[in-house]
C-alpha cells in the first residue's frame, strides 16, 4: 500500500514537474526571440535613419548649388543689365563731357581765328576781346592748343603787350626757365630745355618789351 502511493506521488510530482520547466524553455527561447526581434527593428530604424539624413543632406547640398548658381546668373544679369538709373547716369556724365570739350574746342578756334585772321590779316575789324585774349595766354606754351605754325603770330601779337598781361607771360616764362635750372639731374635737365615748352619760353622772353 506505501509503495503504491509512492509511486502515484512519484507521478504526479514527475507529471507537474515535466511540464512545469517545458514552459520555462518556451519562455526563455520566446524572449530571446523578443529581443531579437527589437535588435533587427532598432537596425532597419538606424539604417532608415541614417539614409533619411543622407537624403536630406543631399537635398540640402542640391539646394545650396541651386542657390549659388541662381545667385551668380543673377550677379551676371545684373553685371550685364545695369539699371535704369545707373544708364541714365552714364549718359548725363558723358553728355557732359562731350559738351566740356565742344566748348574747349569752341573757344580754342574763336581765340585761334580772333588773333591768326582777324587781328593778322584784317586789322580794320579787329576789336580788343579779353576772354580770347586770356585764352591765348594761358595756352600760349602747349604746342597742342597753339600749333607751330601759328606760335610765332601769337608771339607777335604780345609783342607789344602792357600791364598786367605782359606780367603774367614774363612769370609763365620765367617759371619753365628756372624748373630747368634748378634740375640736378642732367638728363632730365636735358629733356626739359629740348621740349617745345622750353624753346617757347626762351622765345617769350625774348620777345616781350624790357622795363626801361
Amino acid at each position: 500500500m506505501y509503495l503504491h502511493i509512492y509511486i502515484k506521488q512519484y507521478y504526479v510530482i514527475n507529471v507537474f514537474t515535466v511540464p512545469k520547466n517545458n514552459n520555462h524553455k518556451t519562455d526563455k527561447t520566446s524572449q530571446e526571440n523578443i529581443v531579437q526581434s527589437n535588435q533587427k527593428k532598432k537596425k532597419r530604424k538606424l539604417k532608415s535613419n541614417e539614409a533619411s539624413n543622407d537624403a536630406t543632406t543631399d537635398i540640402e547640398t542640391s539646394k545650396s548649388v541651386l542657390s549659388s548658381k541662381e545667385a551668380s546668373d543673377e550677379n551676371v544679369k545684373t553685371a550685364k543689365s545695369p539699371s535704369k538709373r545707373q544708364l541714365k547716369k552714364e549718359k548725363a556724365a558723358q553728355t557732359a563731357v562731350k559738351k566740356m570739350e565742344s566748348r574747349r574746342s569752341q573757344a580754342m578756334q574763336k581765340a585761334l581765328n580772333y588773333v591768326s585772321l582777324i587781328w593778322k590779316h584784317s586789322r580794320n575789324e579787329w576789336r580788343f576781346e579779353k576772354l580770347k585774349q586770356i585764352w591765348l595766354m594761358d595756352n600760349l606754351l602747349d604746342e597742342n592748343s597753339i600749333s607751330d605754325n601759328l606760335f610765332p603770330i601769337v608771339l607777335e601779337y604780345f609783342e607789344g603787350c602792357k600791364g598786367m598781361a605782359r606780367e603774367v607771360l614774363l612769370r609763365k616764362g620765367m617759371e619753365i626757365i628756372r624748373k630747368a635750372e634748378a634740375e640736378t639731374d642732367e638728363d632730365n635737365k636735358n629733356e626739359i630745355m629740348m621740349s617745345t615748352t622750353y624753346k617757347r619760353a626762351r622765345q617769350l622772353l625774348q620777345t616781350l618789351p624790357t622795363d626801361k
